[in-house]
């Protein structure tokens, strides 16, 4: 038992050894209060004779609570435990002080007191002083705690200040080289199909114009990604329905017999953006990578005040060590951020991307976005939109 305790005391003592100290301290003094009435029992012997006995008692009750508190504070306060040492300085330190300051006074007015109002005096000179120093320690903790935080915070926002500078250069960068080259994509993919006859080609080219185009819808709204700027990612009334069927019929074209199936009552609009089609595709494209014969299948419903959107595969599902993490940026390489940008844009919209189910027989992610009324005239989901609106 007595290894036990040692080896709990020492551990304690690792983790927060101010917090023991005041501990210690009130423990001594507490100690000290008992012998002391022990050997004194009548309170009003050892008291002034102008002085009820009992006020003796109450005073020598206040730096009993006030270590107390103090041991107390330590355990709740979110002060840094590095610091509470310094509460426990201040407290032995003022104790010290006052001690020494009234067994001087004792000894130089020798005054006609005996041996228990002498004792007397010295504890609470000691007690008082204890209790002036914790308080004084709590202060200074506090403000060294806070002051260390507030530096904290302002070294962040510098860093922050210049990350944002960073990214507002990439972002100025990336807007002006990449959407120069989105144009010139374009434009020789319309005078490539100007002179086409082949059905299939055309088709293609298409293909070739309506990725360029989502990648300059893409770059020109990084900035309001990356800082959760929703004003300018243009949310309006979106037909759900046709953004899923403008995925499945990429995904039919570039896809190695992929099956896409998009099941809904019609046009279906929700609050969202140019970007919502990029989290089809991402999940799409992540049923399709990870199913050697992929069959897709797009639910989308409208629900009183919201819009669901089901997005279900028939692959192998998702493992378990990896579902913790699924929506996590990956820490690197250059895949796995579909998941994570899908579920952060579907989060700028008001709406929440999350996986629904998985296992042997298929994987199932839910979306959820607020709905919104139809638009006197909806633009349709085509290419030569999307290339519009990225330029």
């Amino acid at each position: 038992m007595g290894l036990v305790t040692m080896s709990i005391a020492a551990k304690w003592l690792r983790r927060d050894p101010g917090r023991v100290g005041m501990w210690v301290l009130w423990t001594a003094f507490t100690s000290a209060y008992i012998v002391f009435f022990y050997l004194y029992n009548d309170a009003r012997e050892i008291a002034d004779a102008e002085l009820d006995g009992y006020l003796e008692v109450i005073l020598l009750g206040i730096p009993l609570m006030v270590t107390f508190a103090a041991t107390v504070w330590m355990s709740e306060s979110d002060v840094d435990r590095s610091l509470h040492y310094r509460v426990v300085v201040w407290t032995v330190g003022v104790s010290v002080l006052f001690l020494v300051a009234v067994t001087t006074a004792l000894f130089v007015l020798d005054p006609q007191y005996d041996r228990g109002e002498h004792l007397l005096m010295l504890l609470m000179s000691a007690g008082f002083g204890a209790s002036m120093g914790a308080v004084t320690g709590i202060v200074e903790a506090r403000s060294v705690h806070y002051g260390r935080a507030q530096e904290r915070a302002r070294v962040e926002a510098r860093r922050r200040r210049r990350e944002q500078r960073r990214l507002e250069y990439l972002n100025q960068y990336l807007r002006h080289e990449v959407l120069n080259e989105v144009n010139k994509i374009n434009g020789y993919a319309d005078l490539v199909a100007a002179r086409l006859d082949d059905d299939d080609a055309r088709e293609w080219v298409e293909v070739i114009e309506q990725s360029s185009a989502e990648v300059g819808t893409f770059i020109a709204s990084i900035r309001s990604i990356m800082t959760d700027d929703t004003e300018n990612l243009h949310i309006r009334p979106t037909d759900v329905t046709a953004v899923a069927e403008t995925t499945a019929d990429r995904v039919r074209t570039t896809g190695d017999g992929t099956d896409v199936v998009v099941d809904a009552p019609g046009p279906v609009y929700a609050a969202a953006g140019d970007l919502l089609d990029r989290v089809f595709v991402n999940l799409v494209e992540n049923a399709v990578e990870h199913c050697a014969d992929p069959s897709v299948r797009i639910t989308v419903r409208s629900q009183g005040d919201s819009v669901t959107v089901s997005v279900r595969d028939d692959g192998p599902g998702i493992p378990d060590d990896a579902r913790e993490t699924l929506f996590d940026p990956p820490e690197a390489g250059d895949h796995g951020y579909g998941l994570f940008l899908s579920q952060h844009l579907v989060e700028l919209y008001g709406g929440r991307l999350e996986l629904d189910e998985t296992g042997p027989d298929g994987t199932a992610f839910s979306m959820r976005l607020d709905a919104a009324e139809a638009p006197d005239c909806p633009n349709p989901e085509t290419a030569e939109g999307r290339k519009t609106a990225a330029t």
